[in-house]
């Protein structure tokens, strides 16, 4: 089986073939037709030169016209024209009229057939020069539409089709089936394709049977070790409270600590738990219409003391109207905490968080969070929203967290339909920005979306 290299070059080489045969052809034919222009011109002149025989009575003119003619005899071909020619110098030299007048009439008559028979082959010859240089011309032409429709029926037809099924392949689409390819090149192509997207439909099958064994061991772990937190919470409380006798300020101390970090692995659980019900589909959001200037002065009373205890304060920037949003507030609240938390663990102090919320030039509702921290660094700025990253710069300070408080703020806004991003520059501070498309103004009860801007 010849490969695609190999039938271009011969399809190319049939081409130029082609055009060099044609191109000779008419070549040939504008040599004869130059040829025989020049002895019909030549046969003018001649005839024009033994007419001016009869006229000149000069001996010497009559020589010079007998040289000329001696001359121009060794390139003619016609035997019948050699043959009154020759005659005709032997009359002039043998200075006889009568015979002169004779052979004059014998030569003009063969020069006439002359003329009358170049004249039809040199029309022929035009239409033959003409036709071979409109096929040399043509033929290539018509060579490269055929060699153009052959590559699109042979290799651009299946590439754009293969193409096709590749891009269907990274947007998800499954459904076409594994044909069997041709041979050649194209055929193999496809069939490393088919193979390449067997094996990773069946690493994505083994993947998903990973995943949702996963989500269904996150989901059973923490349903089991929410049971014995909450009762080491309850036990830890009782101790506190005094059941068993009063306790010396230092093991009520460290019962302190112990309730802090059960705490903290409740919020873990649960944090896991909303992961592993957002990724499996089932998590419900319980939207209604909320004030939006409430929600954000319910979260920031929320973090006062973390505020303090860190010696930031914490201001907010609202618009004059009152604006409502279709949200679940408890969630959306969540992640106003998830990020003002952050901004606080990393702020400096005596520095500022400010919560800010407005319609932005794209209609939409947008929350923003401003601190005045290290800032992210580029590179991280992407990676701080997927699970159990945080940003790692050789400044920041050291936080506790899990890395799961970005990740399912970006979930939790995502279900929203909205958009979590963040801006932010090395020693300038972030701005954590999140956007909810349903809102309206709180004396209207006609809602807008980011689709009506």
């Amino acid at each position: 089986m010849k490969t695609i290299g190999a039938k271009i070059s011969i399809i190319v080489y049939l081409i130029a073939v082609c055009t060099f045969i044609l191109s000779s052809y008419a070549y040939d034919r504008f040599e004869k037709l130059d040829h025989y222009q020049e002895d019909l011109n030549l046969s003018l002149y001649l005839r024009g030169y033994a007419k001016d025989v009869e006229d000149k009575k000069s001996l010497e003119e009559v020589k010079e016209i007998v040289s000329y003619f001696k001359k121009t005899r060794l390139t003619i071909r016609e035997k019948y024209r050699f043959d009154a020619m020759s005659n005709l110098i032997q009359a002039l030299n043998a200075n006889s009229k009568e015979l002169r007048k004779m052979r004059f009439k014998e030569f003009q008559v063969a020069e006439r057939k002359f003329y009358d028979e170049t004249i039809p082959a040199i029309e022929k010859m035009k239409i033959e020069f003409r036709n071979f240089v409109l096929f040399a011309v043509i033929s290539p032409l018509f060579g490269m539409l055929m060699f153009s429709i052959y590559l699109k029926a042979k290799f651009v037809g299946p590439l754009k089709k293969l193409s096709q099924r590749m891009m269907d392949f990274l947007v998800d689409k499954y459904t076409f089936k594994f044909s069997t390819p041709d041979a050649g090149e194209i055929g193999d192509l496809q069939r490393t394709f088919n193979s390449l997207a067997q094996r990773s439909l069946n690493t994505m099958d083994e993947l998903k049977a990973l995943d949702r064994a996963k989500s269904e061991f996150v989901s059973i772990a923490s349903h089991e070790l929410r049971t014995p937190l909450t009762s080491i919470k309850g036990s830890l409380g009782l101790l506190s409270g005094g059941i068993v006798g009063e306790l010396s300020s230092e093991a009520l101390g460290l019962i302190k600590i112990a309730e802090q970090e059960t705490d903290r692995l409740v919020r873990l659980i649960n944090n896991l738990l909303d992961l592993a019900k957002m990724e499996s589909n089932t998590f419900k959001l319980q939207k209604e219409w909320v004030s939006v200037q409430k929600l954000t002065e319910n979260s920031l009373e929320s973090l006062l003391g973390l505020s303090q205890t860190a010696k930031v304060k914490l201001e907010i920037n609202r618009p004059e109207e009152d604006i409502e949003a279709n949200l679940d507030k408890d969630r959306i609240q969540q992640v106003i905490t998830n990020l003002m938390s952050n901004a606080i663990k990393y702020s400096p102090i005596k520095q500022a968080v400010v919560l800010s919320y407005s319609v932005t030039s794209e209609n939409h509702l947008e929350i923003a969070i401003t601190d005045r921290g290290q800032g992210i660094a580029e590179h991280d700025q992407k990676l701080i929203f997927e699970k159990f990253r945080q940003a790692t710069q050789p400044e920041s300070k050291l936080v506790k967290g899990t890395g799961l408080g970005l990740a399912i703020s970006k979930a939790l806004v995502e279900e929203h339909g909205g958009i979590i991003s963040v801006r932010s520059q090395i020693g300038q501070g972030s701005s954590f920005c999140f956007t909810i498309p349903e809102w309206r103004l709180a004396d209207s009860t006609q809602s807008q979306t980011g689709a009506a801007a």
